[in-house]
């Protein structure tokens, strides 16, 4: 079930300053945000991220992700979805062609079709790219070219902090306090039963956030039972 709202990352700040009655604050807000952000990766459903589309330039062989970018899904050029590759020789084109081995990664690039070809002269619909340092690196393309990506991000707020959606709040606060109480179980002032607690509470939570999440609504079930009603075998009229 799909769960839209969000709200800010203060209110998660604000919920623990309330829950622990702390009294001060200020070295522990970097840390709360951070925490916040490794909860909601740990809830990790389908509505803790945004589906993004954008385009953009090459430059120096490479374009540089985007600031809220968390997950590659798919990059296309023109009619072309390069695939992702981990090999050590990323850029056999700008070399000599005797290092390439084979003409897989070897292409030049039409700026006015968004077409890429091999050596051969025959049109290519695919190659191949890397993606490392916040950077999609593209062999062969030319400066300026356009290319659009599709990505999970985090959706963020006018000062550029993670937001945290609504349903998810207390899984949140629960990780929060979790990890604040972690310095003082390892200094032996908070008991291993309250830390174990704490711990078992936000495994609750997370669970529960993120099967709320994954609960189909009204109309996701109405089409799962059409579909399990067309597997069924239609009655035997003979079975009596």
């Amino acid at each position: 079930m799909s769960h839209r709202n969000k709200i800010k990352i203060k209110t998660i700040i604000a919920n623990v300053i309330r829950d622990l009655q702390l009294k001060e604050v200020n070295h522990l807000i970097d840390y709360i945000i951070e925490w916040a952000y490794e909860a909601e990766i740990l809830i990790g459903s389908y509505d803790t991220f945004k589906r993004n589309e954008c385009e953009l330039t090459v430059k120096n062989k490479r374009v540089k992700l985007p600031h809220d970018f968390y997950q590659f899904i798919s990059l296309k050029i023109g009619d072309i979805y390069p695939e992702v590759t981990n090999r050590d020789f990323r850029f056999f084109n700008n070399s000599s062609p005797n290092l390439a081995g084979d003409n897989t990664n070897m292409f030049s690039m039409d700026a006015s079709r968004q077409t890429a070809f091999g050596y051969d002269g025959t049109e290519m619909k695919t190659f191949k790219m890397s993606i490392d340092n916040g950077y999609i690196n593209l062999s062969g393309l030319p400066d300026d070219t356009k290319v659009g990506i599709a990505y999970l991000s985090f959706e963020l707020d006018e000062e550029g902090f993670p937001m945290v959606h609504e349903s998810h709040q207390m899984a949140v606060n629960a990780y929060v306090i979790w990890k604040i109480k972690t310095a003082d179980y390892v200094n032996g002032t908070v008991s291993h039963h309250v830390y174990s607690e704490l711990e078992k509470r936000w495994h609750w939570l997370c669970g529960q956030a993120r099967g709320n999440d994954e609960m189909p609504d009204p109309k996701q079930l109405e089409y799962i039972a059409s579909i399990f009603h067309q597997l069924l075998p239609l009655p035997n009229k003979n079975f009596f």
